[in-house]
């Protein structure tokens, strides 16, 4: 975090994939941040559907725009509290139906009380690990159902079998959604509608992963020397 942003320009279409690649520091963090609301622009605007983000009031614009993070907390509480900070309207039927949409019903009917189940580290409440925090944070995503996603590779600091599971459950949830992915692993750009390459605050590159690559800019740099696999510092 922290870094400066100077001059984005950037129109995501509805419905695209976006993917952010870039060094760390190049300001991935904080364009997410600013494009979810959590900061806003010292200049210029970030506008969702022509509308500007801080214009939108918070309870709006959660319902719109959704930033996973690679922190997923799993808030004290049962597992009902934790899903309807997401939609306080929701009934048990959409709170069910959210959790098998993410492949989380199964362990959650196990659980002594299921819905009512105590979560936390507390005597008697169940420890989720952090495939199941993972999953209950997608089940919220279900439940506030935006229009947008933001992803900060929310995989990343999975095991690989917990990160295969859990890739599952994201497809299922990023499925007709716009999705600005901000990319740790070049795969996630390649198989992006666009990719959007930032150095040092500055949008350098957009563009197809085709196009990028025949350009022999950074990202075909990027791409040659990494060969799909992820490297240290992005």
């Amino acid at each position: 975090g922290g870094e400066v942003l100077r001059g984005v320009d950037l129109t995501v279409r509805p419905g695209e994939r976006l993917a952010v690649v870039g060094p760390s520091g190049a300001g991935k963090t904080t364009l997410s941040r600013l494009l979810a609301g959590v900061d806003a622009p010292t200049e210029g605007s970030v506008t969702v559907g022509g509308v500007p983000v801080v214009a939108l009031g918070p309870e709006r614009l959660r319902r719109q725009v959704v930033l996973v993070t690679q922190e997923h907390h799993v808030f004290l509480g049962t597992v009902r509290d934790n899903l309807l900070i997401a939609e306080p309207a929701a009934t048990d039927e959409e709170l069910w139906a959210a959790l098998a949409a993410v492949g989380a019903e199964e362990w959650v009917r196990e659980l002594p009380g299921g819905l009512d189940a105590e979560l936390g580290a507390k005597e008697g409440a169940h420890a989720a690990d952090g495939s199941q925090a993972q999953r209950l944070a997608l089940a919220r995503v279900v439940l506030a159902d935006p229009h947008t996603l933001i992803l900060d590779e929310a995989t990343a600091l999975l095991d690989p079998t917990t990160a295969r599971h859990t890739e599952q459950a994201l497809a299922a949830v990023l499925k007709g959604r716009t999705v600005i992915a901000i990319a740790h692993r070049l795969h996630t750009a390649h198989d992006a509608d666009r990719v959007a390459v930032m150095e040092g605050g500055l949008l350098t590159e957009l563009g197809t992963h085709d196009e990028l690559v025949a350009a022999g800019g950074a990202y075909a740099a990027l791409w040659g020397s990494w060969h799909g696999e992820p490297s240290a510092g992005y």
